[in-house]
């Protein structure tokens, strides 16, 4: 079964999270298989996919973390847009 969005946002934000996943899971493997080549060129992979994914989502929504705050205004501002959740 296909799963449908609301809208272009809540599609971004369910990709990023299906990244994270991949991410930490990877992680957890390579933490007992560090020399698979394999794994290390997929965990590099979903990174920087979910890198690309989430500095998309902040241009449009806002940062999804305090890693993806813009302050080069000289202000912090987690704060100021609508929380992703």
């Amino acid at each position: 079964m296909a799963r449908t969005f609301r809208n272009e946002q809540e599609k971004l934000l369910h990709n990023i999270r299906l990244m994270d996943f991949v991410i930490v899971e990877m992680n957890l493997y390579l933490d007992t298989h560090p020399t698979d080549e394999d794994a290390l060129r997929y965990y590099e992979k979903y990174k920087k996919m979910h890198h690309e994914a989430a500095k998309e989502y902040t241009k449009y929504y806002g940062p999804l973390t305090n890693e993806n705050v813009n302050i080069e205004n000289g202000c912090w501002t987690w704060v100021d847009s609508p929380w992703p959740w």
